[in-house]
């Protein structure tokens, strides 16, 4: 008979990468005129990226260019987890964007008959 196995796969992610993606979005947030009056910032930490904009609408726009951005550098975008919308000061909100890296699993058993 056949075993059976499972295999749990994470994305694992060139930092460096990260780093340019987010310089690149940061660059187009500040440039792009329905942008750039937003005072939109990203800041990367070790384990997320932290968005802090206007309004939705914005946050929006910003998740949709650093997605664009990343897979056009080669990163998955399976190692982005978007938390919940929070309220921040100033009339603004934020989003942390948790950052999935991992290595690969597997586990199995044989059945034998």
């Amino acid at each position: 008979m056949a075993g059976t196995y499972s295999f749990d796969i994470v994305s694992d992610f060139d930092r460096q990468e990260l780093v340019n993606t987010v310089d690149q979005v940061t660059r187009e947030v500040n440039s792009r005129y329905d942008l750039k009056d937003t005072n939109t910032t990203l800041e990367l930490g070790e384990q997320a990226i932290v968005v802090n904009t206007a309004s939705e609408m914005t946050l929006q726009a910003v998740t949709d260019i650093l997605a664009q951005k990343a897979s056009k550098r080669g990163l998955s975008l399976k190692i982005f987890d978007y938390g919940k919308i929070e309220t921040a000061s100033g009339n603004r909100i934020r989003q942390e964007i948790t950052l999935k890296k991992a290595s690969a699993k597997k586990s199995g058993s044989k059945l034998l008959s």
